[in-house]
């Protein structure tokens, strides 16, 4: 399987690929496409690339439209973001909806500080959920209770609290045996973006391991260069080692991300060579810079460019 056969075969997707995503979500709202795509791969080795985007546009502004350009254009999975964003990040049921509709995978991601609502989001419609800036392998461990729901007898305090799900024709899982056998494909995403996960090797590979323990596909890493270097300074090694954190968990069958760009790399042929090293370490979940408010300004300014160069042309 390529690139393009991960997302459907073709981009621009066709109307048809819209109809088997619509149809399959309507079967499955707990679907998770990307979950799907990696369970198809016998490795990470094996596995395609997909390609994804951090969402900055408030819940309550966002438009079906844009959500269908997004995956019309390629795109595998939307990083809902509230963190930075805080609540205006936080999505709802009708915006997942709007996701999953179009075969995005809904990626929740939250502020530093929270636990349970890592857990509580997939009652929301996202399918997977993201925590960034761990510093400890407790940090992970904690996470992982949140993101899971316990074995029946042998809850924590800290394991995702039980909460029916509706399936796909408005039935509620009521039995925790219902409930577990339906929610099979959420993912808990970890940031590696501080020295203690990226560069100091033994916690690192303690995540790693961790993350490993949950089964396959179900935990994912995604590296964030700036604030990795931000909290670190600009050290020669940080490159090094976040290369090879993406080769130590391809040995694992972890799968891992970054975003590949910056203010300082605009120019296509050099995001593309920066892609090329990710990938060729081990990366496949890789992440544009700029963020889906961005969009409209870049495409707006795609569309005027003819405009400018003919004006120019003829002496204005």
């Amino acid at each position: 399987m390529n690139a393009l056969e991960a997302i459907g075969g073709q981009r621009p997707l066709r109307t048809e690929e819209f109809a088997r995503r619509a149809h399959a979500y309507a079967l499955n709202p707990q679907r998770n496409p990307v979950k799907e795509a990696l369970d198809r791969c016998t490795s990470v080795e094996a596995t395609p690339p997909m390609l994804g985007i951090f969402n900055d546009i408030p819940w309550n502004l966002l438009r079906e439209d844009e959500v269908h350009a997004w995956a019309k254009a390629g795109f595998s999975w939307i990083c809902n973001d509230a963190e930075h964003c805080q609540r205006e990040g936080w999505y709802g049921k009708q915006q997942n909806a709007m996701e999953g509709r179009v075969g995005l995978l809904q990626l929740q991601r939250l502020h530093r500080e929270a636990f349970s609502a890592h857990g509580d989001v997939f009652q929301l419609g996202a399918r997977a959920t993201m925590k960034p800036y761990g510093t400890t392998y407790e940090d992970a461990e904690r996470f992982f209770r949140a993101v899971n729901f316990p074995t029946p007898g042998e809850a924590t305090p800290d394991d995702r609290g039980g909460y029916p799900v509706r399936l796909g024709d408005r039935d509620f899982t009521f039995t925790p045996d219902s409930l577990l056998s339906a929610e099979t494909q959420t993912q808990g995403w970890i940031q590696f973006e501080t020295g203690e996960y990226i560069i100091n090797k033994k916690i690192r590979d303690q995540v790693l391991d961790l993350m490993a323990e949950q089964g396959a596909n179900k935990a994912c890493g995604f590296v964030g260069p700036f604030d990795a270097i931000l909290r670190e300074g600009v050290i020669p090694e940080m490159e090094d080692a976040t290369n090879d954190l993406f080769r130590r968990a391809a040995e694992r069958g972890v799968h891992t991300g970054r975003v590949v760009g910056s203010g300082s790399m605009e120019d296509p042929k050099d995001i593309e060579d920066a892609m090329v090293v990710a990938i060729e370490n081990g990366c496949r979940l890789i992440c544009v810079h700029p963020f889906t408010s961005d969009l409209a300004f870049r495409g707006a300014m795609s569309m005027t460019e003819p405009f400018f160069r003919a004006a120019e042309r003829c002496g204005f």
